[in-house]
């Protein structure tokens, strides 16, 4: 896991700037730090290097490719890269070094773009091709390792965080507005924006290029272009889905442990920590976990990490986490979560990666299965909404709707069932993904360059592109929202929050559930099978019986939750409560409207909580940024 940055310019670039740039990123890569430049001074390479595979001073990036010809700056893993290395062996492909760097680079060599269908892993990768004076990019399947990148004059520069960027001669420090709009509803950025005008993700799963123009100092940067997706193709012929998916969980868990450094899991008791766990045991690693907890009951979850320990007779170590914990550490948090971002547990998540990194360098996580399994509660009202759909057809169902907003109140739980029924598809969609404050609350609060953005832009916006992909009538609705989870909540909330968290401390987190043969297997199995009125994740769930006791597979799911709410209106409430306006925040919101939504005598008390982080979250992010 490391940081890596560049640039490719119409003039000669000043390597020191690279070098700043690279260095905001230390803490991805404690280990290391190096860089490349052209002879003509109009490309430079920069990396920081967390050493994971081959610790030897050989495999530092910048990495020059055996024939000298390609350049490479590499973050992440190559889980597969020891088969790919001797497929490349018997190809006549020499090797200097042990490391999956190498491998990269030579599989490009080789097989060009094609290397791409080939890997197996985690990355963001740049690799300078000297003879075709080329820059080529891509990013993982998932999104896992970030890669942002942005045209300043005539300039292509990219970095694994965008506040490296911030440092480039004229780069273009203008909010993004849009994506300020994202942020507010979604709770996060939505790929491809990011919060600055003129700064970009390059989106997962894409692939892109950069040229020098032949006779010319120009650049032709080439639009992102998907090299893959995720496909729906459901196997009705697979009678126990038992078998394949618990095989290809130990496959992938035993591929993903390998490295030169200590290695352990984060274990929280919940379904999806505890079977990677299963699955590391299961195939003969000797397993340290890792559980955050809390001294509030409802929250607290280590009995029941213990109990998986216990079960797979693990080395654990738990940290507790207290209120104040949340304020010793809110401005360096702030600071690599350089994004306005509201998923709060990143606070549970820093603290459970500061306390492994004492021990380990790599943790393999759990997170991608709620995604790929349907395990979320909203993936049990879609199911029921398929089955109702058999039976009453949706024109019904919507005079059904219609007929109760005349007899019952708002608050009416018939009313709020029909509901479901009295949308279409893509409108039930969009309303499960919005985390923060509704669209017209938005709409009513918005100030100045805000409120011009929304006159050209609705969230909706990132929904309906996505659902083209997999739209309901075609896939069903079940494997749409699986769809919109793995390209919104995935590569933008939960895949941002560990990555930031992670890197921090210098820890690098594999995400089980996201290895390629998982994400495959999962597109496999019927969407029915997953989950209906009553269950979700049921797939994995009866998979697992074998290697978990059904109080844990199925108790009440708690998600990585924490007590933000008695800390709130406790011992935080000062923090968070006082001087809940800013200059800058009142340039764009109608604060008013806003400090309504989240106060004690709100109406969307469920939401309160995850509103008022929004708001303080946002106030202290343009203090610091702006």
């Amino acid at each position: 896991m490391c940081g890596i940055v560049g640039a490719i310019s119409a003039a000669p670039i000043e390597e020191k700037i690279i070098e700043k740039m690279r260095d905001t990123m230390a803490h991805r890569g404690p280990d290391y730090a190096g860089t490349w430049i052209s002879d003509d001074s109009r490309v430079c390479l920069g990396h920081r290097r967390l050493t994971i595979i081959d610790l030897s001073p050989e495999a530092n990036q910048p990495f020059i490719s055996y024939d000298g010809r390609f350049v490479i700056t590499f973050n992440g893993e190559i889980y597969n890269f020891k088969s790919l290395r001797e497929e490349l062996r018997t190809r006549g492909v020499s090797f200097r070094t042990q490391s999956d760097t190498e491998v990269l680079v030579e599989a490009f060599r080789y097989w060009g773009e094609r290397c791409l269908d080939r890997l197996s892993g985690m990355f963001a990768f740049a690799i300078w091709d000297t003879v075709k004076q080329r820059l080529f990019c891509a990013r993982d399947r998932a999104g896992e390792k970030p890669f942002y990148y942005s045209v300043v004059g005539n300039s292509f520069v990219f970095a694994s965080e965008v506040k490296a960027l911030l440092l480039w001669p004229g780069f273009n420090k203008n909010i993004h507005y849009p994506a300020l709009v994202d942020y507010l509803f979604f709770g996060f950025v939505v790929d491809p924006k990011s919060i600055w005008d003129g700064c970009f993700k390059l989106p997962p799963g894409h692939r892109m290029s950069v040229e020098k123009k032949s006779g010319s100092t120009d650049l032709l940067v080439n639009d992102p272009v998907a090299y893959w997706d995720m496909e729906f193709d459901p196997d009705h012929s697979v009678v126990d889905w038992g078998p394949r998916i618990l095989e290809t969980l130990q496959m992938a868990a035993k591929e993903m442990a390998f490295a030169d450094v200590p290695v352990g899991s984060f274990l929280s008791g919940g379904v999806d920590s505890s079977s990677v766990t299963a699955a590391l045991s299961k195939a003969g690693c000797s397993v340290n976990t890792f559980t955050i907890g809390f001294q509030e009951h409802d929250y607290d979850e280590r009995p029941w990490a213990h109990k998986v320990s216990q079960l797979y007779k693990t080395t654990h170590k738990e940290k507790v986490l207290v209120a104040n914990d949340v304020m010793s550490v809110f401005q360096k948090i702030l600071w690599h979560y350089d994004e306005p971002f509201n998923d709060y547990s990143y606070l549970p998540t820093f603290y459970l990666c500061r306390e492994a990194r004492k021990n380990i360098t790599v943790a393999l996580s759990g997170d991608g299965g709620d995604e790929m399994f349907a395990g979320y509660k909203k993936y049990q009202r879609l199911g029921m909404r398929r089955d109702i759909e058999k039976i009453i057809p949706s024109s019904l169902a919507r005079l059904l709707f219609n007929g109760a907003t005349l007899f019952f109140p708002k608050t009416n739980q018939f009313r709020k069932v029909l509901s479901d029924y009295g949308m279409d598809a893509s409108a039930m969609l969009f309303n499960m993904l919005n985390t923060g404050f509704s669209l017209s609350t938005i709409r009513a609060a918005a100030r100045g360059p805000l409120s011009e953005a929304l006159k050209n832009y609705n969230p909706m916006d990132a929904v309906s592109k996505l659902l083209r992909n997999a739209p309901p009538k075609k896939v069903g609705l079940v494997n749409s929202m699986r769809y919109l989870d793995l390209k919104l909540t995935l590569s933008g909330d939960i895949l941002v929050k560990v990555d930031r968290a992670s890197m921090a401390v210098s820890l690098e987190v594999r995400p089980v559930y996201l290895h390629r043969d998982m994400i495959a297997l999962a597109g496999k199995i019927p969407s029915h099978l997953l989950a209906d009125r009553n269950h979700s994740k049921e797939a994995l769930k009866s998979a697992l019986r074998s290697w978990l006791p059904n109080s844990l597979l199925y108790r009440k799911k708690q998600g990585f939750a924490m007590p933000l709410e008695n800390w709130i209106n406790g011992v935080l409430r000062q923090q968070f409560m006082e001087d809940r306006g800013s200059n800058l925040l009142h340039e764009i919101l109608d604060t008013t409207i806003m400090n309504e939504m989240t106060g004690p005598h709100s109406t969307g008390k469920n939401n309160r909580i995850s509103l008022t982080h929004s708001l303080y979250f946002l106030r202290h992010w343009l203090a610091k940024w702006m």
